[in-house]
């Protein structure tokens, strides 16, 4: 299992950000998803043999833009 940090200064609200930690921890391979309170930052502890990190970065932005349309 490996982790990622992943910025999120461009989503304003925790109600955002919630919606984000919802939808990403249905992906196939995400094993666990937690906010860090006070820094905007997403830790993401998921499998590299199912998905990359690019992957979930990438998916991140694009629900970060739907949240907001």
């Amino acid at each position: 299992m490996s982790m990622i940090q992943l910025s999120l200064n461009d989503v304003a609200c925790s109600g955002c950000i919630g919606k984000i930690r919802k939808k990403i921890k249905r992906y196939n391979g995400i094993e666990m998803v937690r906010i860090l309170p006070g820094s905007g930052k997403m830790e993401i502890n998921y499998n590299e043999a199912i998905i990359e990190s690019e992957q979930i970065n990438s998916t991140i932005h694009k629900l970060a833009i739907r949240t907001f349309d």
